[in-house]
């Protein structure tokens, strides 16, 4: 880290038109959310999309975490690859449940997370691929 302040990382973006780091927190965050509120077939909670610090985003975070948490797996079991999900945008529209989980959610998801992991990097912070990652489940072969 280069020693400035760590909410300098707000309004990050590799490019003039790219979204800023916070909005692509909290657009993975939803894409989250939303999609499996759509696989559950429940209803996702709003957030009002008015993070102005890190620590604010890590409660957006932790708040989502505990959304997807809370949903039992076995709400997961109504919906099947044909079953038909609202997508949030655009309005009106659906897909598949398959479709929208593959050509959807998780790029989406992914996406706004490289982007805002890029951010971090651009910014001085040491992370690396493994954080990215995650703990891996490695077995002897």
């Amino acid at each position: 880290m280069r020693g400035f302040p760590v909410d300098n990382f707000m309004g990050l973006r590799l490019a003039p038109d790219m979204l800023p780091f916070w909005r692509q927190v909290t657009i993975a965050c939803d894409v989250a959310k939303a999609a499996a509120a759509a696989y559950a077939q429940i209803e996702a909670p709003k957030f009002d999309d008015n993070e102005t610090t890190v620590a604010q985003l890590h409660e957006r975070i932790a708040a989502t975490r505990a959304f997807l948490a809370s949903i039992p797996a076995d709400a997961y079991a109504k919906t099947n690859d044909k079953s038909i999900v609202s997508v949030p945008f655009p309005r009106g529209k659906a897909m598949f449940a398959a479709d929208a989980a593959l050509s959807r959610s998780v790029p989406n998801f992914f996406f706004h997370v490289s982007m805002a992991y890029a951010l971090l990097r651009a910014g001085g912070v040491s992370i690396g691929k493994m954080d990215y990652l995650g703990e891996l489940n490695l077995f002897d072969a």
